[in-house]
């Protein structure tokens, strides 16, 4: 289950978190997501939030020794590779938006 805002992407540990269960054998069919905040402008926001993901413009947030540990995950596992795997979770995001009423602004 990914609790989604429009922040998760934005956070690099929730975007590495993401990636390593699917590295360690997690299947996108037993991916559920649910959309925090069920008005259409924060729906619309997590959509969009998703859809431009990129792990360079992640947040490592303040710890510098964490942020180091994550910027040398990025570098052993590949920026290709973590955004193609948080890219597929968009259809989950499409279908959680959908079941809220609405798909956002990005299709």
């Amino acid at each position: 289950l990914i609790l989604a805002g429009p922040e998760l992407p934005a956070q690099h540990w929730c975007a590495m978190e993401c990636y390593t269960w699917f590295a360690v054998g997690g299947r996108i069919e037993d991916v559920e997501v649910a959309i925090v905040g069920a008005d259409a402008e924060n729906i619309g926001a997590v959509v969009s939030a998703f859809d431009a993901f990129h792990v360079m413009y992640s947040l490592a947030g303040g710890n510098t020794a964490a942020r180091r540990r994550l910027m040398v995950a990025v570098e052993l596992v590949g920026v290709k590779r973590i955004n193609a795997t948080l890219r597929e979770l968009m259809p989950r995001v499409k279908e959680a938006a959908d079941r809220l009423g609405s798909v956002g602004s990005a299709s």
